[in-house]
């Protein structure tokens, strides 16, 4: 959820922010006893008399653990390395790192436990492999046991406990199969055992791959014809049809000719369209890349006797799409006038979706310039009228140029009065045109800008189905950002339910629930949420994957969509709760709890139709276009309401404030507001829509110095004075640590992190600042300008007024009202059109200091401007707070 966008600093300061925010807020106990017990998980699983060097074991243990950055973990790693093995309580202690969590960068653990491991451990990590995480065994352990295991017993364990991971048997039997099987025999007696006992489709594909490649690297002999009859016999028991095609087209790619008449015949018992497609496609990718001559030839006729054969449009088009990418010209006349009679085939998904060959850019282009009469040519040039633009993005590139990232962002780019009847048109004339899904995501788009919110989702969900298919990530992420970010809870309680296509309705109540959460109205949320939960899950209506729009992805398809609901319904009955005693009794140890309770989740206020891929989505430019003013202005709103931080922070403040809270009480709320403010500057740039980069730093830097000045004697206080050497650079404060508190742990930190500071490569936090997101809310000429704002954004009276004053004369300035400081520059008087103010970009340098660049554009040369004055001006908002910009023009 969180993207960590900080340059490197100092390691060890990260890792002790991060365990502050992990564990500090709601605990009545000192941070360090935190700290120590995080470095101290397994404190009987150590031999106090072993030695690396002059450490002992548990002390070793005990740094690995406390270890926060990779050189640092490694270096402990490598002690590890240097016992002499076996030692299976050295081993033991590795693997207990291994299986508390996911480990990155300890990539020389793999090496340390291949030495350290004892025979047993081996064989009983063969057992226990999915206790340690997909992530951890594929990373160290695997490799670890395809260079231990001896045993054919202990590699069958291996592969039967991991057959859930895709890919993990197939390389751990192909690195060990060679060892442990010397005689054909004995391999492929052992295969036929283990397929046998197999139960996921996945693994006995990966333990046929594992063969396959073996074949492949056998030269001819009893060790490969063994292997290839045993192939044969596994393609014959598979019952998936697409994972058989593969199995035969790699036995044809083996050199077994025989396998393409195998092929053909499975072809014709197939009764599926999309088992067709996928057989298709695997001997079009054989084709391609890995068959020559007679071969290669054998598979294009079988693909051109395919197409004339099969009398359903979808595979016809998919064998004549591949003839053409083969190279077979023919095949492009044929799959025009096949278009021509059918439309772009569909093929129905198992989801309601639609599947469908995509073809590429080249084709349509060869295909409109040769059949300028053709459904494909027809299609494209009604697309360009709507749009007023080049229908390939190549062109639409070419003709804006330096100027394309301005173009591409935001509502600014849609014409929804001229649009809505061109696209609603279009769509009646040329659904089944490749065009057709790109043609719906700008109707959708189009009916979002002018608030018809109902024919927008069902647009959007459309457009998901339509050919060619390639929107359908940018139509299933902007449904779901339309719900959760762009309309408000009201839009959504005035929805029409029974106008809605089927599939809305229960995305509209949960995301509806949603923003009840982030209302702060956890009571009445938490029955929104049960009603959710009992007539659509406990009712087996709808699966994960039938409810999700981005569900389609294979990362996404994973994710426990009804579970976590419900991990949320629990929190939120649990903050109801809190909320409500706090209401009766006035208690503000009842408040500190509450805001205790919502710092420490950071997904409380997310909306889980996201799927875990809210974040891949906005930073594929669709949202967060920073650099061109094309932000969103919605996202600030958002920002405010989804992050955990920023709801917990008011709750902290007003314990702080309060007349009841005692003075320990007091401390711990100030502590806690420092660190979600920590939170806010470690959330990424989401954050920035709604605070400024600066200003919050600022603000936990005089958070803790006031900390500090009024509880030195506290047990958080040294580690106060940490994260005050971290924030600003000051030696001074980590030097009255180890003076005035020597004997705690933030002591040992500080004198680490002072030697770091003698670095000349030593950084404090953000050096080189970053990118203010800002919204352009109107260009152009003063004349016009204000026009332009009634269809904006409302923007307050008092800032129009400022604005107008400033539009006739050079300026550039700021005016703060409420939440948003506006930015108004002003070109003065020019004799002629074409001139514009452009903001090039609003850097916050880290330290408080906000540069707004800018640049005064003439008409470009060669072209004839209007003989007419004008007073060129823009006005951008960005988040309140902090010190007045200054402003810099560029050439």
């Amino acid at each position: 959820m969180k993207v960590m966008t900080k340059p490197k600093i100092a390691a060890l300061i990260f890792g002790v922010v991060l365990v502050l925010l992990l564990g500090a807020v709601g605990e009545s106990k000192s941070l360090r006893l935190l700290w120590a017990a995080a470095g101290q998980i397994h404190p009987d699983a150590s031999n106090a008399g072993a030695k690396a060097g002059k450490e002992t074991l548990p002390a070793l243990k005990e740094k690995l653990w406390q270890a926060t950055e990779a050189k640092e973990r490694n270096q402990v790693i490598a002690s590890f390395q240097s016992l002499p093995g076996p030692d299976a309580e050295a081993a033991q202690v590795l693997l207990d790192y291994l299986r508390e969590k996911e480990r990155t960068d300890a990539w020389n653990i793999r090496d340390a436990l291949v030495k350290l491991m004892t025979a047993e451990q081996v064989a009983q990590l063969a057992e226990d492999l999915t206790a340690y995480g997909e992530a951890n065994a594929n990373r160290y352990l695997i490799p670890v046991l395809a260079e231990r295991l001896t045993d054919a017993r202990t590699l069958t364990a291996a592969v039967l406990s991991i057959q859930e991971l895709r890919g993990s048997s197939y390389q751990l039997v192909k690195a060990a199969g060679q060892r442990i099987f010397p005689a054909p025999g004995d391999l492929t007696r052992w295969l036929t055992d283990v397929y046998a006992r197999l139960t996921a489709p996945a693994a006995k594909e990966d333990l046929v791959l594992a063969a396959l490649n073996m074949a492949r690297e056998e030269p001819p002999g009893a060790r490969r014809s063994a292997l290839l009859t045993w192939l044969w016999e596994a393609q014959e028991k598979e019952q998936d049809a697409a994972a058989r095609s593969r199995q035969l087209f790699n036995l044809y790619k083996l050199g077994e000719e025989r396998a393409l008449a195998a092929v053909d015949e499975l072809y014709h018992r197939l009764a599926s369209e999309k088992e067709k497609a996928h057989l298709i496609q695997e001997a079009g990718n054989a084709a391609r890349w890995e068959l020559k001559g007679a071969a290669r030839d054998a598979v294009v006729q079988w693909l051109w006797k395919t197409a004339e054969t099969d009398t359903a449009p979808f595979s016809r088009q998919e064998c004549l799409y591949t003839l053409y990418e083969l190279g077979e010209k023919e095949a492009l006349d044929k799959l025009v006038k096949d278009i021509d009679k059918n439309g772009m085939a569909a093929l129905p998904g198992e989801d309601g979706d639609a599947g469908f060959s995509r073809p590429n850019w080249q084709f349509l282009k060869e295909a409109a310039g040769k059949y300028p009469q053709s459904y494909l040519a027809r299609g494209i040039k009604a697309y360009e009228e709507v749009r007023g633009e080049p229908y390939f993005e190549l062109a639409r590139r070419e003709k804006y140029q330096q100027d394309w990232g301005v173009y591409f962002y935001g509502d600014e780019q849609y014409d929804p009065e001229r649009e809505i009847p061109g696209w609603e048109k279009f769509l009646q004339e040329f659904s089944r045109h490749p065009a057709a899904d790109d043609a719906a995501y700008r109707l959708a788009r189009c009916y979002e800008i002018e608030g018809r919110w109902a024919e927008a989702l069902n647009m959007l969900q459309k457009a998901r189905t339509l050919p060619d298919g390639d929107m359908r990530y940018h139509a299933s992420g902007r449904l779901v950002y339309v719900l959760d970010v762009r309309m408000t809870d009201e839009q959504l309680k005035e929805l029409p339910v029974s106008a809605l296509d089927p599939a809305l309705p229960p995305m509209v109540s949960y995301s509806l629930a949603v923003k009840q959460i982030r209302r702060d109205d956890y009571r009445q949320a938490a029955g929104a949420l049960e009603e959710i939960v009992g007539k659509y899950k406990e009712a087996g209506k709808l699966s994960n994957r039938d409810l999700l729009p981005l569900g389609y992805l294979p990362a996404a398809s994973r994710y426990d969509f009804w579970g976590s609901v419900e991990k949320q319904l629990t929190q939120v009955k649990k903050l109801a709760d809190l909320k409500e005693q706090w209401e009766k009794t006035q208690d503000p140890a009842r408040l500190y709890d509450l805001a205790a309770a919502i710092y420490h989740d950071q997904f409380l206020y997310y909306n889980h139709l996201w799927a875990g891929q809210r974040q891949w989505y906005n930073w594929l430019g669709y949202i967060n276009a920073t650099a061109s003013g094309r932000a969103p202005a919605e996202m600030a709103a958002f920002a405010r309401e989804m992050i955990n931080y920023s709801h917990s922070l008011p709750y902290f403040q007003q314990v702080y404030s309060h007349p009841a809270a005692s003075p320990e009480l007091k401390a711990r709320a100030l502590y806690s507001l420092g660190l979600c403010c920590i939170g806010l500057d470690q959330w990424g740039q989401d954050a920035w829509f709604a605070f400024t980069p600066s200003e919050v730093r600022q603000k936990i830097i005089s958070t803790y110095r006031q900390f500090v000045n009024e509880y030195p004697e506290n047990s958080m206080a040294d580690d106060a004075l940490l994260v005050l050497g971290a924030y600003t650079g000051d030696a001074g404060y980590l030097e009255k640590i180890i003076r005035e508190y020597p004997q705690g742990d933030a002591a040992e930190k500080a004198q680490k992190l002072l030697e770091e500071m003698k670095s000349p490569f030593y950084v404090k936090t953000r050096l080189y600042g970053s990118a203010v997101p800002y919204k352009v809310l109107a260009s152009g000429d003063a004349g016009d300008l204000w026009r332009e704002l009634e269809t904006t954004a409302p923007i307050p009276e008092e800032v129009t007024k400022w604005a107008a004053a400033n539009s006739r004369q050079p300026f550039a300035g700021s005016f703060t009202s409420g939440q948003w400081r506006y930015i108004f520059i002003a070109a003065g008087e020019k004799p002629t059109a074409g001139y514009r103010v452009e903001i090039t970009g609003i850097h916050d340098d880290g330290r408080g200091k906000l540069t707004v660049h800018y640049r005064v554009a003439g008409p470009p040369p060669g072209r004839m401007a209007a003989q007419v004055i004008t007073h060129p001006c823009v006005l951008a908002r960005i988040p309140a707070g902090g010190a007045a910009p200054e402003f810099r023009e560029e050439g």
